[in-house]
């Protein structure tokens, strides 16, 4: 009994005291929660982005009183064909596949034999020709003689003839006598006129020789010409492109056999817009960014504007086609602009096809 009422016993009671804290050591006071930012209504969102459009579309539409860009652009030059004038086998091939050359290096030669013989034979028809000319000239000599003593034949005979005439009616002179002075005066005449025409002939056989002599001499000339033509050279600087040739083909005149790219015609084709052509007058300076070159800039002047395209591909050659569509999208027409390069980063330094981007600041 004693131990169940051991066990019920309150436990004794304990205090608890709250020892106060200064004020400074309390924890500081909980901040107020902060308003969270209010979110824009649909209403003012969508006004945002139609403002932030109408900006852009204002920017864009002033942008065209301010400058005209167009990434539209390419690098070119001029592709100077180098045609044989003479046709043989080529002997020798002095350069290679894209070497920068020089005006009048050579690029290939001709086997020139054929043509060394063709000016052997040509110096010898030539003297051959020269040869006759002494012949001519002496033939054409004797018979001016031969003529001038058919004259004096003429002159004596007639004198005869008309001291005779008188006296034959009355009885001087026999009339056989007559008769004979008068046949030798026509004997004479007859003579003179066969003397002048041998003398004509003979001065026409000389002129025809001289001609025969001039003919040789041009072909002598022009076989000299052809000989000289085996040696094909460079007609301007720049670069030997897609070389083919190896000695031993056949190269004929008339049909290209190696490609230069002039170094010396280098021009920016850009095809503007026609909103922005009244903004582009010849002389104006552009600003030039190569693909090939960037991170720089070079000044370009507008050499001019292309006053005609073709509207259908390969419709007209004379003018150029700029296509109205790229991957089936139809573009604005534009028109060929020409550029040519004043800061040049150097002949040997461009490449021909290369893209470019064109900035004209009005």
């Amino acid at each position: 009994m004693s131990a169940q009422l051991e066990r019920q016993a309150p436990e004794p009671m304990i205090e608890n005291k709250v020892h106060s804290l200064p004020v400074d050591a309390a924890a500081p006071p909980k901040k107020p929660p902060l308003d969270r930012p209010r979110v824009p209504s649909h209403r003012k969102r969508a006004l945002l982005v139609l403002l932030s459009i109408a900006a852009v579309v204002v920017v864009w539409w002033a942008s065209g009183y301010l400058f005209a860009y167009t990434d539209d652009a390419y690098l070119t030059s001029d592709i100077v064909s180098i045609t044989p004038e003479v046709s043989g086998p080529i002997e020798a091939v002095h350069v290679t596949d894209n070497e920068w050359v020089k005006q009048g290096t050579q690029i290939f030669t001709i086997d020139p034999e054929p043509f060394q013989i063709a000016v052997e034979q040509a110096r010898a028809e030539e003297a051959r020709a020269e040869a006759q000319l002494p012949v001519d000239l002496a033939q054409v000599q004797v018979l001016q003689a031969q003529m001038d003593a058919a004259d004096d034949a003429v002159k004596l005979a007639t004198m005869n003839l008309h001291r005779d005439t008188p006296l034959g009616p009355e009885g001087a002179i026999p009339l056989q006598s007559l008769d004979l002075a008068r046949t030798s005066q026509e004997q004479s005449v007859a003579q003179q006129l066969a003397a002048k025409a041998a003398v004509q002939k003979a001065t026409e056989t000389l002129s025809l020789d001289q001609a025969a002599v001039a003919s040789a001499h041009a072909a002598r000339l022009f076989a000299e010409w052809r000989l000289s033509r085996t040696n094909v050279v460079a007609p301007v600087d720049g670069y030997v492109t897609d070389l083919a040739v190896q000695p031993g083909d056949m190269v004929s005149s008339g049909h290209p056999a190696v490609a230069i790219v002039d170094g010396n015609a280098w021009r920016v084709i850009a095809n503007y817009k026609e909103y922005y052509l009244r903004h582009l007058p010849p002389g104006h300076i552009a600003w030039i960014w190569l693909d090939s070159h960037p991170w720089h800039f070079y000044r370009a002047r507008i050499q001019g504007l292309a006053h005609g395209i073709s509207r259908q591909n390969k419709a007209e050659t004379l003018v150029p086609y700029v296509s109205p569509t790229v991957n089936w999208i139809r573009l604005e027409r534009r028109i060929p602009v020409r550029f040519i390069l004043l800061d040049s980063p150097g002949s040997d330094q461009l490449f021909m096809g290369a893209d470019a981007r064109v900035l004209v600041i009005y």
